[in-house]
């Protein structure tokens, strides 16, 4: 059994692939945009240092032209690790660095991924606590070239951003938690509460998780079914009813269906591989993922 260190050493070493495309990668199938939601990467033992390359290296081999990039990939590990214990001082030392570091920090990951051909669609994982932090979670989605940004907040912090939303011409994906049994009002969980939220802007859509709606007791393909005007994007893992995440194909997860839907109906959806079971090679599951999509739309 390779262990997470290792395994770090490997990916970081196997796929350095020269990263030289002229064109943007086309990863549109059957005509769906599919992507890759960069958070997978975390959790898994690789270490932060390099990661980049790894996410990027692992889209080229799998021929995928657009991310959601996960914010934490960008900031420094120092940062990253303390923002973990979610103390105030951790929350102060990471907002303090996101408003002060220089957004040519940002414009430099735009080039690699654009040098690679691979376009960062959308920034997720990056909200903010007051306006100033908000309104700079917009600056940099804007130095990253990103066009959407997704938000996992609440009713009242949905609220809260829906001016700024408007102001910044950005579409702003919210995500919130799909759970048919919810226990905190306040929490996008029901089909109720997405379309509630969703009505407070122009500018918002819906980021939904078919792995996650259905581990919480949705049944998923309706709900894309009812939801296709107001869907920005679809994040693709493959779960079981009791919330275990598994490979694509070992869940009750209707993704086949769903890419169906989507295709047939011709849809403005962006479809992005999100595989989070556990794993010895992300990179594998990536690749293994999209090709079970292009299968199941051939």
């Amino acid at each position: 059994m390779i262990s997470r260190r290792e395994l770090g050493r490997l990916a970081l070493g196997a796929l350095a692939l020269p990263a030289t495309a002229a064109n943007k990668i086309d990863s549109v199938v059957h005509g769906l945009q599919f992507g890759l939601q960069s958070y997978i990467f975390t959790g898994i033992g690789l270490p932060q240092e390099g990661i980049l390359d790894v996410v990027i290296n692992c889209m080229v081999e799998s021929r995928l032209g657009e991310c959601d990039l996960y914010a934490p990939l960008v900031e420094p590990a120092q940062f990253w690790d303390r923002s973990r214990a979610a103390t105030p001082q951790a929350r102060e030392e990471l907002a303090q660095w996101r408003m002060s570091v220089s957004l040519d920090h940002f414009r430099a990951v735009r080039k690699r991924f654009e040098d690679a051909g691979i376009q960062i669609y959308g920034l997720s994982g990056f909200p903010g606590a007051t306006e100033e932090e908000l309104s700079r979670t917009f600056d940099i989605a804007e130095a990253l070239g990103a066009r959407l940004i997704t938000l996992g907040v609440t009713l009242s912090a949905a609220r809260r951003v829906a001016p700024l939303a408007g102001k910044r011409g950005l579409t702003v994906a919210l995500q919130g938690r799909p759970d048919m049994h919810p226990t905190n009002p306040d929490v996008i969980s029901t089909p109720e509460n997405f379309d509630a939220a969703v009505a407070l802007s122009g500018s918002y859509r819906i980021g939904f998780d078919i792995g996650d709606a259905t581990g919480g007791g949705y049944d998923a393909l309706r709900f894309v079914e009812a939801h296709l005007e107001r869907l920005a994007l679809i994040y693709l893992k493959d779960r079981r009813k009791d919330r275990l995440s598994v490979p694509w194909g070992e869940g009750d997860t209707p993704i086949k269906e769903v890419l169906h839907l989507i295709r047939d109906r011709k849809a403005a959806i962006r479809c992005y591989i999100d595989c989070d079971h556990k794993t010895s090679n992300r990179p594998a599951d990536v690749k293994r993922s999209f090709e079970y999509a292009k299968a199941a739309l051939s």
